[in-house]
């Protein structure tokens, strides 16, 4: 399935950045016997139902014009939410001044999570200011198992 997520990612990320979006992520699976493809979107605007709506749109308009394999598929597209993955160093920047949660593959400082507010980023590495410590913290892309958004919500 990673190579057919890729194969999208490939297929539609200029077209929509081109239309205001960014794409995300993408997931092909099952999902109660029908084979779907799901987009998560964002833009600097969020996401409003006729973003999707639109989204939708320029993607069966790319997939009849490419490619009939898609056919039948289910198409979805979505917000990634509040709590939104980050996964490329594009992610990252866009986020920076961003309270972020970062799983690491190993310990740093003796911490397997970190979670603070993302100073800034570059080709090769993040640096956040972790909740628990005064210090930023340096980790290399490669160390990160999973990261994401993580605001602080006020009830």
């Amino acid at each position: 399935m990673v190579q057919e997520e890729q194969k999208i990612i490939s297929l539609l990320s200029e077209p929509l950045k081109i239309a205001g979006f960014d794409l995300i992520e993408v997931k092909v699976g099952m999902l109660n016997a029908q084979k779907t493809i799901q987009l998560y979107i964002d833009s600097p605007n969020s996401i409003q139902i006729d973003d999707c709506v639109n989204v939708n749109q320029i993607t069966k308009n790319i997939f009849g014009k490419t490619n009939q394999y898609y056919k039948d598929y289910v198409l979805e597209v979505s917000s990634p939410g509040i709590f939104r993955k980050l996964k490329t160093p594009d992610h990252f920047k866009s986020s920076t001044g961003k309270r972020i949660k970062v799983h690491l593959q190993k310990k740093i400082e003796g911490l397997m999570t970190v979670t603070g507010d993302l100073q800034k980023c570059d080709e090769e590495t993040i640096c956040i200011l972790p909740d628990t410590n005064g210090s930023d913290m340096i980790i290399p892309y490669s160390l990160i198992s999973r990261a994401n958004l993580e605001p602080l919500l006020k009830f």
